[in-house]
């Protein structure tokens, strides 16, 4: 039986409901009360005391006071492109042991372009992209349309709407333009790819089978936009697991765990890939912040297709971050078993 323990929640309350065409958007990626009080539900029915630690301005404070063993962390953080790794960087100075990925990992996955270059060099197929800031930005050369313009460092698929499809460079630089004025970052403009859609978790070093995200929007290209996610809708269907063939298979889990190996992930993350014209497997980003409501996230969605239900998908996040505790306390008796014996 595993040992009681001080866990901390550490999360972004959203506030602020955004509307379907983007508007109000700026609390997307954050948590709503009822999966925040799922979460907390879930790691308490595996025996520990749950302290809420909402990851705003006083977090430094109110961690310190909290004393928590260890932290199970889904805030997103308060602004920049480097927010998700702000709780994770916080937790490693104080020498508190936490769930998911490090800062390092977290600052890498949320730029796409710094993801889509770092899986460039190990061989990781993704499609051809440019960042823009004023729009006038030289394409690379071959560069093919339609492409897919969307803020650089966002998650949530805030800005990715039908819309965010060109299919000229005059409306691609337009909306990149447009894109990078409002989210006040770059615009990725990225070829589009015309193949299916999957979504690859890794839960503790496991690779469980792909999820299809079947879109049926009847768009010429359709795409996996932000309205989708907001509530059921009859443009998208999931099917978990994917229905593929064993090759297939077997390429989408390999791309998914070398894009989760090349960027440092750990605990579990969850890998965006889609089809080029010829089927092969691309890589399109990397989220090692899942989201975790239940019955709709897609990690949730992916683990119960599986057989792992709610609570035990949240114990089996928590338990490495409790292994980490435990290693750190076996360390730290064996140093102070050494300086007793040098003493003497």
């Amino acid at each position: 039986m595993n040992e009681a323990l001080r866990v901390a929640l550490a999360y972004n309350l959203k506030r602020i409901t955004p509307a379907h065409g983007g508007e109000h958007d700026e609390e997307a990626e954050y948590d709503g009360p009822s999966t925040i009080a799922s979460i907390r539900d879930a790691i308490a029915s595996h025996g520990h005391e749950v302290i809420d630690l909402e990851a705003g301005a006083g977090f430094v404070d109110a961690v310190i006071a909290a004393r928590p063993d260890v932290v199970f962390n889904v805030a997103e953080g308060a602004g920049g492109r480097s927010r998700e790794a702000q709780v994770p960087a916080l937790l490693e100075m104080l020498d508190i042991p936490y769930t998911g990925s490090d800062p390092a990992c977290l600052v890498v996955t949320l730029d796409k372009a710094v993801a889509k270059a770092v899986l460039a060099k190990v061989g990781v197929r993704t499609p051809p992209s440019v960042v823009m800031m004023r729009g006038d930005e030289p394409l690379p050369e071959g560069f093919c349309f339609p492409v897919i313009v969307k803020p650089v460092a966002e998650g949530s698929s805030k800005g990715v709407l039908a819309a965010s499809v060109a299919t000229s460079e005059e409306q691609a630089r337009e909306r990149a333009r447009a894109t990078a004025s409002r989210y006040k970052q770059g615009a990725l403009v990225e070829e589009y790819l015309p193949g299916r859609e999957f979504t690859v978790a890794i839960l503790g070093g496991a690779v469980l089978p792909p999820m299809e995200i079947v879109l049926v929007t009847g768009e010429e290209h359709p795409v996996y936009a932000f309205h989708h996610k907001l509530e059921p809708t009859h443009e998208v269907r999931y099917e978990a697991p994917a229905r593929v063939p064993p090759e297939l298979d077997r390429e989408l889990r390999d791309v998914a765990r070398a894009a989760y190996e090349a960027l440092g992930c750990r605990d579990v993350a969850r890998v965006d890939l889609r089809l080029d014209r010829e089927g092969r497997v691309s890589f399109i980003e990397c989220n090692p912040l899942p989201g975790l409501t239940p019955g709709w996230s897609d990690l949730c969605l992916i683990a119960e297709s599986v057989g792992i239900g709610y609570r035990e998908l949240i114990g089996r996040i928590l338990e490495p971050a409790l292994a980490r505790r435990r290693a750190r306390r076996v360390a730290a008796a064996r140093v102070d078993e050494e300086q007793l014996a040098f003493a003497l």
